[in-house]
């Protein structure tokens, strides 16, 4: 017989669906159709590697929410969720899931008539869109976009937990990585140490691979690793990240192997600069756009902002490929109004790069404090040698 193994205690995930549905009843909206697959895990704990199939959280305003679900996860979703089998309307996979959603939603009781989706989502295809709008009998699709995002946004103290421990995983691949880093050594042995060293700090499924990056391709942005050996005079960018029940942590440094010369030490030491300025700024209160400016302006004042331009950081918490962070519902950049609260997570990444030859980056994992921030990556900020 299985045991429930849910990633929060159930009190946790009633509390996160009552506030779902008095946003909905504000809406004025009886049912609430869920085809992302965070916003899935973070209301009812299920998830697995193969929501790469159809699936879909009914939830009504009043009762018991319904997931659609391929018949072969059933017992992910009986094991991780709060679910029952009640509560799981499963499809074959000769069978159109788009029209068992259809006979879930046929069976709640809609006052108002609308039915919400969410129109952003990477998982809820135009062509799926088009099939429930032909098939459903009465209600009318509108767009509520966003709704459970705004509630990810603040972390509980759980949630907390897992971004900390992923973060010492961040920490442990980080070491491995600059330890295994040499001359002659080529770079799938770093990403080897590196993923080693994660793993064995309990990190799972990763919303997005890490990146390690030498040479000319550190001046790329998300560029990977090769066989190619390192060199001396090699410029290494390692971006490292790890999860822990979907809860992402993420650490940038920079590594040179020999003496580096003045222009990759200057533009190291904005980048340190500008990461430190965004740290100060961090606190509740203060606007994403004023963290961005902190962090910009000392790139802009060196005159290097064409080599940079891009935002300054975004949020994280849980996280599904192919992402890892949560920019989607909030970012750090220019003049964005959303006002930080205490329990936002935030990835600062400042990096400067020129294309084709080489590029520089450091970053932390922050927590919004009541008074301030934690950084919660614990690793030397600096350009290190090798």
């Amino acid at each position: 017989m299985y045991q429930k193994r849910m990633p929060f205690p159930q009190e946790e995930f009633r509390e996160r669906l009552t506030r779902v549905q008095e946003s909905m009843r504000e809406k004025k909206l009886d049912l609430l159709l869920i085809h992302t697959p965070e916003n899935i895990f973070y209301l009812t704990g299920h998830h697995s590697a193969g929501y790469f199939m159809y699936m879909c959280l009914v939830v009504h305003v009043t009762e018991s929410p319904v997931l659609v679900l391929r018949y072969g996860e059933i017992g992910n979703a009986l094991i991780y969720s709060f679910l029952d089998e009640k509560q799981i309307c499963c499809y074959d996979d000769i069978e159109d899931p788009v029209e068992k959603t259809a006979k879930v939603i046929a069976q709640f009781p809609l006052a108002d008539g609308n039915i919400g989706i969410e129109v952003q989502s990477w998982f809820f295809s135009i062509a799926n869109y088009k099939r429930l709008s032909k098939r459903l009998a009465k209600g009318e699709l509108v767009d509520t976009a966003g709704i459970v995002e705004q509630l990810r946004i603040v972390k509980s103290p759980a949630e907390l937990a897992y971004i900390r421990q992923a973060c010492r995983a961040v920490d442990a691949g980080m070491e491995a990585a600059v330890h295994a880093i040499g001359r002659g050594v080529n770079e799938d042995c770093v990403a080897a140490s590196l993923y080693g060293a994660i793993v064995s700090h309990g990190c799972q499924h990763l919303g997005m691979e890490p990146f390690v990056a030498k040479g000319w391709k550190s001046g790329l942005m998300h560029n990977v690793w090769s066989s190619e050996p390192i060199q001396e005079g090699d410029c290494i960018l390692l971006e490292v990240p790890a999860a822990i029940n979907r809860y992402h942590g993420i650490l940038m440094r920079t590594v040179y192997v020999g003496d580096p010369p003045t222009m990759i030490r200057e533009w190291s030491a904005i980048c340190i600069e500008a990461l430190n300025e965004a740290i100060k700024a961090i606190r509740p209160g203060v606007t994403s756009g004023e963290v961005d400016e902190a962090c910009r302006g000392v790139i802009e004042r060196a005159g290097l902002y064409e080599y940079f331009r891009k935002r300054t950081g975004y949020a994280m918490g849980c996280a599904f490929a192919p992402d890892w962070g949560e920019g989607h519902i909030a970012s750090l950049q220019k003049d964005d109004p959303l006002v930080l609260k205490e329990g936002m997570v935030f990835h600062v990444p400042p990096a400067i790069r020129m294309r084709g030859e080489f590029g520089v980056g450091f970053s932390e994992s922050i927590i919004v404090t009541k008074n301030g921030c934690e950084v919660v990556t614990h690793f030397p900020r600096k350009l290190i040698l090798r």
